[in-house]
């Protein structure tokens, strides 16, 4: 290999001899007349006016600039001014004569290597090879004020490089002065050892990314970005063909802290300048558009630029480049021959937010920009930092625990989501099979939202369904595995207001209900017509939104508050059945400042509540006392009362059971009385049950081997007047005596004969009462029981032997 030598007296210190090849990768110009020294510097020719050189100024496409002198002068050991020439370079770099007015350099200056260790730093070897380099504790640093190339070369970085091992496919090369890897794009570290998630993408000035093909570039586009730039100078934005055409449709580059947008570049030029600077260091957005020859600029808060192409521009397709792209050349279309430096938090092409995590994106040296913002974040009560942005953190608090460093705890009626929360909940699995219904109220606060999503797996494929907020527009969706239902409310929802929904499906069919706004419907595709859902249901957002089936078309969280919601019947425990939770919070809601007084419960009601009042408590808020309690029971359908005495539940359990009642209803539906096992727990289990379905009064019962329904079909029943009923069973028989005329009789299949209970039994209704009873019943009885008796010879005092009850009054008449 050749050797380069200085043979001219100069300041050692600020000279360096280096392998020409080194300093001359990647660089497309015209090497320095021979015997020529040649003093590279960084920054520009542009960023250094005026004219740093006494003569001429050259840039280089890698970084720095170099100065040259006219014809008959040579070069001062300055770098800048110019001499008349009184000497010549000797022709071959190993000549031992001095040329005429030359001296030897200091050889005690010379480092004499082979190979070199970053870690370790340079180590002097014998070799026949040996060049000018400066040595540091921890890497090889070229001179930062100048350095000197004289005649010579090499064929490779193998000298150099050799030691510097780049993992993970990154290649060794010498940039901005320093021998270092380039990691390929989600890789990071001194050698690319580490593995780099990127959402916020961090340019040092030596990378840049390669986003996917942008259609139609040459006719139409719309970009809007959030950057945050740390130099001057760089090139922000640029569109090429592909690396060997890379003449470009636009691009867009910072210059002296101006944006300079060109376009049409080598055909009908235009260009546009903002009026104003970019703030270094703080984020800025900025938006530009183009359709044909018109473009617009808009930099922040400054007016919209606008700016007419000489022709119109036909090619139809474009490769995007964030930051700088490879071998970066003279382009007249790019105001800056520098990459890139500083952050990039957002940025929509053509209506699509760009995932930087996917969306096959390519590129080298991105580091992410949010790396250190939890660094010395402590986040209280088991809370976890994450960033919320490039530059801002927030703390995932579990559920029980709000506020910014989860520092609060309330208890929670009715739920608030940040748009960083979640409430995650076992998912529907096969029992929405053939039937799917959600009712929910809901109070948004933002346009866009996830309300409920329960897909079948993680791999963002098979059955899903989804209820979620686009522009303000309620989005209903399902899919049975052979496609897509999308069905879209009428009219975009308000915000600050309670929203009752309804969605529903059966088999590929789908409705949507808003409010009052009526009926919408939409058909799944695909011969399907069951949805199974495996994975967890999730309600006001998800945890990561890589998880979820891509025709959800879900990216962000719900802001608002959600009171209610039903499935197939069942009311959701928003908070009591919730497995985990983030970021949740209480809504601002009457609720939330616990209203009900004497252990009153508190149930919202949109924008109102109501109370569910203890036994011997009553009026709005179960402000009122009783010293008696009722003899005759009135309930509400949202009452009920509760036995788990011995004697009580020995009656109604086993293979006999006696039971008669005197009622009066006021409903065609409701839950009159109920004894069995959770059907939450065991779907199959044991259970005996009257009450009304359509007004038609009916039994049912289940041994374990099958359900038998006796039903008795009477409008007088609801004729305002009282009426009796007996029950008798024995083993899997049974009947049903309506005011002692009447009699309707069946049998439950199978072979067991004898009742299994949870030695609880309930009178008027139930808490949790669809869920108990499996969705048999959805709410409890309307109207007044005046006695019940069991086996014949037991009277049960309804309100004093109850164990527990809500919402019981006096029955208001005889």
């Amino acid at each position: 290999m050749a050797v380069c030598c200085l043979k001219r007296t100069v300041n050692i210190s600020a000279l360096i001899c280096v392998w020409t090849f080194l300093l001359l990768h990647n660089l497309s110009l015209s090497a320095p007349q021979n015997g020529k020294i040649v003093a590279f510097f960084q920054g520009s020719c542009e960023s250094s006016l005026p004219n740093p050189c006494q003569h001429q100024c050259t840039n280089i496409h890698s970084g720095g600039f170099y100065c040259l002198c006219n014809e008959g002068y040579s070069i001062n050991k300055d770098g800048m001014t110019c001499a008349e020439a009184d000497y010549k370079v000797p022709s071959q770099a190993g000549d031992s004569k001095d040329a005429p007015g030359e001296t030897n350099v200091d050889n005690s200056q010379v480092v004499k290597i082979q190979s070199f260790d970053l870690k370790k730093g340079l180590a002097p070897l014998e070799s026949s090879a040996h060049t000018r380099l400066l040595k540091t504790d921890s890497s090889l640093i070229l001179d930062r004020g100048f350095y000197n190339i004289l005649e010579g070369g090499a064929d490779d970085y193998g000298v150099i490089c050799d030691g510097h091992v780049c993992q993970n496919n990154g290649t060794c090369t010498v940039m901005q002065f320093r021998v270092s890897c380039q990691c390929p794009f989600g890789t990071g570290g001194e050698y690319c050892q580490q593995e780099v998630e990127v959402k916020y993408p961090k340019f040092s000035g030596t990378g840049y990314l390669s986003l996917p093909v942008l259609p139609s570039a040459g006719n139409e586009f719309h970009v809007s970005l959030q950057f945050r730039p740390e130099n001057e100078h760089g090139l922000l934005l640029y569109t090429g063909h592909s690396l060997d055409d890379m003449r470009g449709i636009f691009s867009v580059a910072l210059v002296y802290e101006h944006i300079i947008f060109r376009y049409d570049c080598g055909r009908g030029d235009a260009e546009m300048k903002s009026r104003n600077k970019v703030a270094l260091g703080q984020w800025n957005r900025l938006i530009i558009t183009r359709q044909e020859s018109r473009a617009t600029m808009k930099l922040n808060e400054e007016d919209e630029i606008q700016a007419v192409s000489k022709v119109d521009f036909s090619r139809t397709a474009a490769r995007v480049y964030l930051g700088g792209y490879s071998n970066m050349p003279d382009n007249v279309c790019s105001a800056s021959s520098q990459r890139f430096t500083g952050c990039v938090q957002e940025m929509e092409v053509n209506g699509h937010v760009l995932d930087f995590r996917k969306d096959g994106v390519q590129g080298v040296n991105v580091g992410e920009c949010s790396s250190s913002v939890c660094e010395g974040v402590v986040c209280q009560n088991g809370g976890t930092c994450t960033p919320q942005s490039a530059d801002q953190y927030m703390c995932l608090c579990p559920l029980g625990f709000y506020g910014e460093s989860c520092q609060q705890d309330a208890p929670v009626r009715v739920p608030q989501f940040s748009g960083s929360s979640y409430l995650e909940y076992p998912g529907l699995q096969r029992s929405v099979l053939s039937y799917t219904e959600i009712e929910m109220a809901m109070k948004p606060t933002s346009l866009d939202g996830t309300l409920l999503y329960n897909g079948y797996s993680k791999d963002r494929t098979g059955d899903f369904v989804s209820l979620s907020l686009h522009a303000g527009y309620l989005e209903f969706r399902f899919d049975l595995g052979t496609g897509t239902a999308v069905i879209r409310s009428q009219e975009p929802l308000s915000l600050d207001e309670w929203h009752f929904i309804r969605a529903s499906r059966t088999g590929l069919m789908g409705t949507l209900e808003v409010d009052d706004q009526g009926h919408v419907a939409g058909q799944a595709g695909g011969a399907y017509t069951q949805l199974t859902l495996f994975d967890g249901l999730y309600l006001g957002g998800h945890p990561n939104y890589d998880h979820t089936s891509k025709p959800a078309n879900l990216s962000k969280s719900f802001k608002g508050c959600i009171q209610k919601v039903k499935i197939n019947k069942k009311q959701l425990q928003l908070i009591s059945s919730a497995t985990k939770g983030v970021n949740i919070s209480p809504c601002s809601h009457p609720c939330a400042g616990q209203p009900c007084l004497n252990g009153g419960e508190c149930h919202p009601n949109l924008d109102s509540y109501s109370c569910y009042c203890p036994i011997g408590f009553t009026n709005k808020n179960c402000e009122n006392g009783h010293s008696l309690l009722p003899s005759r029971p009135m309930f509400s359908g949202e009452s009920y009362l509760m036995y788990n005495e011995r004697e009580i539940v020995k009656r109604v359990s086993g293979t006999l059971m006696d039971f008669q009642m005197t009622f009066r209803a006021t409903s065609r539906e409701g839950l009159i009385f109920w004894s069995g096992e959770d059907l939450r727990l065991k779907p199959s289990g044991d259970f005996i049950s009257l009450g009304f379905h359509g007004g038609s009064l009916q039994l049912h019962y289940n041994l374990g081997s099958g359900e038998a329904v006796i039903s008795y079909n009477d409008s007088r029943l609801l004729d305002g007047d009282w009426h009796s009923v007996r029950i008798q069973r024995d083993k899997q028989d049974a009947y049903m005596e309506i005011d002692k005329v009447e009699v309707v009789e069946g049998s439950s299949p199978g072979a067991y004969t004898s009742l299994n209970t949870d030695n609880t039994m309930y009178l008027g209704g139930m808490p949790n009462i669809a869920e108990k009873t499996g969705g048999r019943y959805t709410s409890g009885f309307s109207g007044c029981i005046n006695g019940l008796k069991l086996a014949t010879d037991y009277d049960v005092m309804l309100v004093s032997q109850s164990q527990e009850g809500r919402n019981i009054v006096q029955c208001r008449r005889n």
